[in-house]
């Protein structure tokens, strides 16, 4: 780092992206890349110098004194000419046409090798915000249009060939886009274009773009050389650096080198001891094959340097066999698969693999299917007798692309892969390789250390699919990559956020699947979700049940309401389940299917007497919500409150945590919410789940403890891999145990200054309390002060509770504040809980809201950033084995060590209604796990709707509290003037 970055904000990818998600959204809002050295490492016109040189288009003496000028320095716009004019001369006489090809060539060939995958996902977040998006670079077209039509980026800005009857002059068509030439496009290009570029964004390497970046208003220095780095430092533009992907070194040499042997010498000890045992009577060809594999996949990826980092690791177990599908981007992949499916598969390569040293014959004994993809009919036949090894039981993999990509971007699938799972009556499971190519680019011949990312996504069912919609089903498959790799989220990212949704269109708005719900569907709790279930019932105050209420307007036809739920428990199949422990009261609790849904207990109503107040109604509405769940049936309960003033009526549904976190909860109910008033004939009407006979709580614990059993030889070797691995990287192994003992330590540790005093009393009790502020109102206050919606929500519950303090007298100084840090992918399974947690020592002393934005905002993105290990995960081996007790009082250390929870959940932007009367408010009210008061904001149809839950023993004056949040929330409000 030079001495000038170290002046400025050094940036990282994550904080780049959620500066993007958290700033302004739309069209209006401009994203100006510069291409060489900012988005590509290199510089394009040095692939067609290369390429003109070996073809004999150039002259050695023109590449020379294109050297000479560039090392003399490019300092004024004739300087650039010239050094422009000499890389065109050999386009001189060249069809249009065929320079545009050549492009192309070169692009798929050499340049697409050296995008940097972190601008690639960060055009992604601008793409995904609405931003118009551009490449505004001194490059020509013939360079820059290939990488942004695989970017889909729809604006480029370059600098015009001349062309005279189709053919190239070899002399520039205008200005050079260079220093202030670049700016003046830009500038040109936003007024015709009404981008505002006070709000919008520009990226760019080089000295000389200091010009161009100060026409917008959110200048960022990526990759810059030393001019611009001092100038970013003198201006406090951030400055970002991404992984280069120049000539390996001794290391990659030896990573490569150490992957290689671990694959085949695993490989092939595997299959000696297997081929061993079989002489014995102890084993068969393939249990050798197997072994070899397992051996492969561990030695391989930790001689290689190589971890793996996959979500959804179950499904790849829950339905074998199966046709697993992967985005093919590195050779490094076959190596990824070893790892991740580890035994009883085969898979699909070209037929050149055949004839690759060491891997010919390794793919022949793993009876790989070679297919030569230049011909279609003899493709067909390599692949029939993969149907019959699916029908033995032993799983195919394959690469519906047929081919590596040349970015990251999902290629089209073929339907091979397909008609191969179809014919054998499995399932197809997608698994979504993330960054494998920034290990090992397509061409690369050595691999760099890194963790590769990974997502398996549920199984899919073939049953039921004909040839005829085959196309369609196989364009679903690969819209689902697309999607997960365009939302990727969460630790595997290590781009963590706060559940937060600055767009009015949350992920809610989706309607469901034409099928009961992808969501809910996970047979064991997990440690996080354990923990919750049995530390209630050691120490009641942890009950964990999450509360969604919604005010009606009319109030809807009971009759209408109880088929709506009815229809509910047969779309979600976790409304018919009930938890069965395991003996002793540990390991992990199961979810088994009821013999019957008894809706007469789970849905109520009742009626408030006159007036009908909004008081009357919470009231209700949290002795509802806070009344303990029957441990016995289902977790939900509903209630339909009746006479509330104006015709409305209040429904109230409470589920318990170890179902689903906040987040679970609106996406659930946004899914079942119908956006009219109608009724939808066209619905899906799934039957009900059947019913499953549980396991006795014996033969639960035993079969868990089987498994671990069973799992620890696996275990060992991949500790064993593991450390072999880690001799070669002793400083990375060192940064992730103090990563993990710094996470442990944050989890486990109190406050540094305590809680307040004067909320230090607790007791059983809940009381609600409702707060409603204008949804873009907030959002403005806050971006006024920089800030998100998110950072100004804490701002101003911060500045209630400093107006609750200085309403008794008590010291200003700081509460713990907890904020809920979503782990949720976009492809995790819906329902269930997938979180981590900060704490904010937030400051009851700062009087100015925009101060306490700032300071919010630092810390927020310091959480993203740094919330690389789950400590949760961590501890999750040993969770599910502790009992109630002891969870309860760890649970209670933990949570009431907070005064306030604070969390903030995406919502719906656009009405919607529940049996037929249009949900008008939907306010979310969080459990009191152990703290004072827990507030929670929920977006809807441009309201933020935020429920306050309280400790009474704690806040002993609600009203006094509730007109502190009150001017709290108007002070942010009032920022924008």
């Amino acid at each position: 780092m030079s001495p000038d970055e170290t002046a400025t904000q050094l940036w990282s990818e994550e904080q780049l992206i959620a500066d993007v998600e958290a700033g302004p959204q739309g069209p209006q809002v401009g994203a100006f890349f510069d291409f060489d050295g900012t988005l590509i490492d290199g510089y394009s016109l040095g692939a067609f110098a290369r390429h003109h040189l070996r073809s004999g288009h150039v002259f050695p003496a023109d590449i020379g004194r294109m050297l000479l000028i560039g090392l003399r320095g490019l300092t004024t716009e004739e300087d650039f000419e010239d050094f422009f004019l000499l890389g065109m001369r050999a386009w001189t006489g060249r069809h249009e046409d065929e320079l545009t090809e050549l492009g192309e060539q070169l692009f798929a060939k050499g340049i697409a090798g050296s995008l940097y995958p972190e601008a690639w996902r960060l055009v992604e977040a601008h793409r995904r915000a609405g931003h118009t998006v551009v490449l505004a670079s001194s490059a020509t077209r013939f360079q820059v249009e290939p990488a942004a039509r695989a970017m889909g980026v729809d604006h480029m800005l370059v600098t015009p060939v001349e062309i005279e009857n189709g053919l190239c002059t070899g002399r520039p068509g205008g200005a050079p886009l260079w220093r202030a030439g670049k700016a003046a496009a830009v500038q040109a290009f936003a007024q015709q274009h009404d981008v505002d570029l006070a709000e919008s964004y520009a990226y760019s390497n080089g000295d000389e773009d200091v010009l161009f970046l100060a026409t917008a208003g959110r200048a960022r220095a990526l990759n810059p050389g030393p001019g611009l780095a001092a100038e970013s430092a003198r201006r406090n533009w951030p400055i970002a650096r991404f992984r280069s992907r120049g000539r390996p070194g001794a290391r990659e040499l030896a990573r490569t080198v150490g992957a290689v042997g671990g694959t085949l010498g695993g490989f092939a000890a595997g299959v000696a001891v297997g081929a061993l045992n079989s002489i014995v009577g102890e084993g068969t060809r393939r249990d050798a094959v197997d072994l070899g594999l397992t051996l492969a996949g561990e030695l391989g990826t930790a001689l290689g340097g190589v971890r793996v980092d996959v979500r959804g690791a179950e499904h790849l177990v829950a339905a074998r066999p199966a046709v697993f599908l992967f985005n093919h981007q590195s050779q490094l992949d076959v190596l990824i698969l070893a790892k991740l499916l580890r035994s009883s598969f085969t898979g699909v390569v070209k037929k050149e693999a055949a004839n690759v040293p060491g891997f010919g014959l390794a793919f022949r004994l793993a009876d790989v299917a070679f297919v030569d993809r230049s011909d279609t009919t003899a493709a067909k036949a390599a692949l029939e007798p993969a149907v019959q090894r699916l029908r033995e039981g032993i799983s195919l993999v394959i690469a519906p692309e047929g081919t590596r990509s040349a970015t990251p971007a999902v290629g089209r699938f073929k339907k091979g892969a397909f008609h191969v799972a179809m014919q054998a009556g499995v399932p197809v499971v997608p698994i979504v390789i993330r960054n494998a190519g920034e290990l090992m680019w397509r061409g690369a011949s050595t691999l760099r250390e890194g963790t590769v990312q990974v997502t398996v996504l549920p199984p899919i069912p073939t049953a039921g699919w004909s040839v005829e919609e085959l196309d369609e089903r196989v364009e679903e498959v690969r819209g689902r990559y697309v999607e997960t790799l365009a939302h990727w989220t969460g630790p595997a990212a290590r781009s963590c956020a706060v559940a937060e949704t600055d767009a009015p269109s949350g992920p809610v708005a989706a309607p469901p699947d034409p099928s009961p719900l992808r969501w809910g569907r996970a047979r064991e709790m997990n440690a996080l979700e354990t923990a919750m279930w049995r530390g209630e019932a050691a120490d009641p105050r942890l009950r964990s049940n999450v509360t969604l209420l919604e005010l009606l307007d009319p109030a809807p036809g009971w009759e209408r309401l109880v088929a709506a739920h009815e229809w509910a428990s047969r779309m979600v199949p976790r409304m018919r389940q009930r938890v069965v422990e395991p003996a002793l009261g540990v390991g992990a609790p199961n979810w088994v299917t009821v013999d019957d849904l008894d809706l007469d207990h789970h849905l109520s109503r009742v009626r408030l007497p006159a007036p009908g107040s909004m008081r009357q109604l919470l009231d209700v509405v949290q002795e509802f919500a806070a009344a303990p769940f029957d441990r016995d049936r289902p977790l939900w309960r509903a209630m339909l409150v009746e006479g509330l003033e104006g015709g409305r009526a209040g429904y109230v549904v409470t589920t318990h945590h170890s179902a689903t976190d906040g987040l679970g909860a609106v996406q659930l109910m946004g899914m079942l919410h119908s956006r009219s008033a109608e009724h939808d004939p066209h619905r899906p009407e799934p039957p009900a789940p059947r019913p499953e006979l549980p396991a006795s709580p014996a033969a639960l614990l035993t079969g868990q403890v089987g498994r671990s059993v069973r799992g620890m030889p696996g275990e060992v070797l991949r500790r064993g891999a593991g450390l072999l691995g880690a001799l070669g990287r002793p400083e990375a192994v060192a940064g992730r145990a103090v990563d993990a003992v710094r996470s442990l330590g944050h989890a486990v540790a109190p406050p540094p200054s305590g809680g307040s005093p004067l909320l230090a009393d607790r007791s059983e009790q809940w009381h609600f309390e409702v707060l409603d502020v204008g949804l873009d109102a907030l959002k403005a206050g806050a971006k006024a002060a920089g800030g998100s919606l998110n950072d100004g929500f804490l701002a101003a519950v911060l500045g209630g509770f400093r107006r609750y303090h200085q309403h008794f007298g008590a010291e200003l100084a700081t509460i713990p504040i907890a904020i809920p840090i979503s782990l949720r992918t976009e492809d995790d399974p819906q329902g269930g809980n997938r979180f981590t947690g900060a704490r904010l020592a937030g400051s009851l002393a700062e009087p100015d809201p925009a101060a306490r934005i700032r300071a919010v905002r630092e810390f927020v993105l310091t959480a993203r950033a740094e919330t690389r290990v789950d400590a949760v995960g961590l501890l999750a081996p040993a969770l599910t084995w502790l009992p109630g007790s002891v969870l309860g009082a760890a649970s209670a250390r933990l949570t009431s060590a907070n005064d306030v929870q604070v969390s903030n959940l995406p919502g719906v932007g656009h009405p919607v209604y529940i049996a037929g009367s249009r949900i008008m408010r939907m306010y979310p009210f969080g459990p009191l796990p152990g703290c004072a008061a827990t507030i929670t904001l929920l977006s809807h149809d441009g309201t933020c709707c935020i429920g306050v839950n309280l400790d009474p023993a704690a806040v002993t004056e609600p009203s006094v509290l509730m007109a502190g949040l009150r001017a709290g929330l108007d002070e942010v409000v009032g920022l924008a003037g």
